[in-house]
């Protein structure tokens, strides 16, 4: 039992499946009326200046890839962005 978790994990680790081996991400960004019971949004000013960039990119309805080395803390499924009066829900799609 024990030899094959640890090939589960050797494969996961080996395919990429915890990250994506290129260490890339994309970021899709949508407006939503209100935040769920619970969650907080994080204002766009708090962001760092490559994540404010990457937003604003999002926001034209494509998702944009993150520049290697971008932090995606403040993006992580679902995170929420304070926006010109508005919430936007962020999601990291990882390839």
């Amino acid at each position: 039992m024990r030899v094959s978790v640890l090939l589960a994990a050797a494969l996961v680790l080996s395919t990429g499946c915890l990250g994506g081996g290129s260490g890339t991400a994309r970021l899709s960004v949508t407006r939503v009326d209100d935040l769920p019971q619970g969650e907080g949004a994080v204002s766009y000013q708090n962001l760092a200046p490559d994540q404010q960039s990457a937003f604003r990119q999002a926001l034209g309805g494509e998702p944009v890839t993150l520049r290697k080395g971008t932090d995606r803390n403040e993006f992580r499924d679902p995170g929420y962005v304070r926006y010109d009066g508005g919430i936007y829900q962020t999601t990291i799609i990882v390839p």
